[in-house]
Protein backbone atom coordinates (compact mmCIF):
# COMPACT_ATOMS: atom_id res chain seq x y z
CA UNK A 1 0.00 0.00 0.00
CA UNK A 2 1.24 3.55 -0.91
CA UNK A 3 0.82 6.08 1.44
CA UNK A 4 0.98 9.56 0.74
CA UNK A 5 3.57 11.60 2.63
CA UNK A 6 2.57 15.00 1.00
CA UNK A 7 1.37 17.60 3.22
CA UNK A 8 -0.03 20.44 2.48
CA UNK A 9 2.05 23.95 1.83
CA UNK A 10 0.89 26.54 4.18
CA UNK A 11 -0.77 29.63 2.16
CA UNK A 12 -1.09 33.04 3.01
CA UNK A 13 -3.14 35.30 0.76
CA UNK A 14 -2.93 38.87 1.22
CA UNK A 15 -6.25 40.46 -1.02
CA UNK A 16 -5.87 44.20 -1.82
CA UNK A 17 -8.70 46.58 -2.87
CA UNK A 18 -10.63 43.49 -2.90
CA UNK A 19 -12.44 41.18 -0.49
CA UNK A 20 -11.16 37.61 -0.12
CA UNK A 21 -14.36 35.73 -0.96
CA UNK A 22 -14.82 31.81 0.51
CA UNK A 23 -14.73 30.92 -3.34
CA UNK A 24 -11.82 33.12 -3.88
CA UNK A 25 -10.18 31.61 -1.43
CA UNK A 26 -10.77 28.16 -2.25
CA UNK A 27 -9.99 28.55 -6.16
CA UNK A 28 -6.36 29.91 -4.67
CA UNK A 29 -6.15 26.77 -2.02
CA UNK A 30 -6.85 24.46 -5.19
CA UNK A 31 -4.51 25.94 -7.62
CA UNK A 32 -1.38 26.21 -4.82
CA UNK A 33 -2.29 22.19 -3.47
CA UNK A 34 -2.07 21.23 -7.70
CA UNK A 35 1.64 22.96 -7.53
CA UNK A 36 2.95 20.45 -4.24
CA UNK A 37 3.15 18.11 -7.08
CA UNK A 38 6.14 19.21 -8.27
CA UNK A 39 7.25 21.51 -5.30
CA UNK A 40 6.85 18.63 -2.60
CA UNK A 41 9.46 20.87 -0.38
CA UNK A 42 7.70 23.79 -0.43
CA UNK A 43 7.74 25.29 2.65
CA UNK A 44 4.65 28.33 2.37
CA UNK A 45 2.73 29.78 -0.65
CA UNK A 46 2.60 33.69 -0.30
CA UNK A 47 -0.13 34.79 -2.62
CA UNK A 48 -1.66 38.48 -3.73
CA UNK A 49 -4.52 39.51 -4.92
CA UNK A 50 -4.72 43.07 -6.33
CA UNK A 51 -7.61 45.02 -8.23
CA UNK A 52 -6.44 48.20 -9.81
CA UNK A 53 -7.84 51.24 -10.03
CA UNK A 54 -7.93 54.13 -12.92
CA UNK A 55 -7.11 51.75 -15.56
CA UNK A 56 -7.11 52.88 -18.96
CA UNK A 57 -8.75 49.29 -19.86
CA UNK A 58 -11.19 49.31 -17.25
CA UNK A 59 -10.68 46.88 -14.21
CA UNK A 60 -7.74 44.70 -14.15
CA UNK A 61 -7.01 41.93 -11.43
CA UNK A 62 -3.34 40.77 -10.97
CA UNK A 63 -2.28 37.73 -8.80
CA UNK A 64 1.39 37.08 -7.65
CA UNK A 65 2.28 34.04 -5.98
CA UNK A 66 6.14 33.20 -4.19
CA UNK A 67 6.83 29.98 -3.36
CA UNK A 68 8.90 29.46 -0.59
CA UNK A 69 11.14 26.65 -1.31
CA UNK A 70 14.86 25.60 0.19
CA UNK A 71 17.29 27.58 -1.98
CA UNK A 72 15.93 30.22 -4.35
CA UNK A 73 12.17 30.87 -3.98
CA UNK A 74 9.52 31.03 -7.27
CA UNK A 75 7.76 33.33 -8.56
CA UNK A 76 5.02 34.16 -11.36
CA UNK A 77 2.93 37.10 -11.24
CA UNK A 78 0.13 37.70 -14.02
CA UNK A 79 -2.59 40.04 -14.67
CA UNK A 80 -6.23 39.86 -16.23
CA UNK A 81 -9.80 41.61 -16.48
CA UNK A 82 -11.30 38.23 -15.20
CA UNK A 83 -9.60 37.33 -11.41
CA UNK A 84 -9.84 33.76 -11.65
CA UNK A 85 -8.07 33.92 -15.16
CA UNK A 86 -5.21 35.84 -13.34
CA UNK A 87 -5.00 33.20 -11.04
CA UNK A 88 -5.23 30.35 -13.58
CA UNK A 89 -2.84 31.82 -15.33
CA UNK A 90 0.22 32.90 -12.35
CA UNK A 91 -0.47 28.91 -11.65
CA UNK A 92 0.35 27.65 -15.01
CA UNK A 93 3.64 29.91 -15.05
CA UNK A 94 4.37 29.03 -11.61
CA UNK A 95 3.57 25.18 -12.48
CA UNK A 96 6.37 25.41 -15.30
CA UNK A 97 9.16 26.91 -13.31
CA UNK A 98 8.72 24.22 -10.75
CA UNK A 99 8.44 21.74 -13.63
CA UNK A 100 11.74 22.64 -14.76
CA UNK A 101 13.46 23.21 -11.29
CA UNK A 102 12.38 19.39 -10.56
CA UNK A 103 13.95 18.34 -13.82
CA UNK A 104 17.38 19.90 -12.83
CA UNK A 105 17.62 18.71 -9.67
CA UNK A 106 16.59 14.89 -10.76
CA UNK A 107 19.24 15.22 -14.09
CA UNK A 108 21.44 16.50 -11.23
CA UNK A 109 21.38 13.63 -9.02
CA UNK A 110 21.36 11.13 -11.96
CA UNK A 111 23.66 12.43 -14.73
CA UNK A 112 27.48 12.60 -14.20
CA UNK A 113 28.98 15.73 -14.10
CA UNK A 114 30.50 16.76 -17.46
CA UNK A 115 33.46 17.82 -18.23
CA UNK A 116 37.34 17.49 -19.52
CA UNK A 117 39.50 15.02 -17.03
CA UNK A 118 43.49 16.57 -16.72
Amino acid sequence: MKMNTRTSIPVHIMPHHLTLTPTLNACVRESVEKLSHYANDALAAHVVLRRHHGTAEGRRFSASLRLALPGRDLHAAATHADMYTAIGLMTRKLARRSRRRKTRHVRARILPVRGRVR
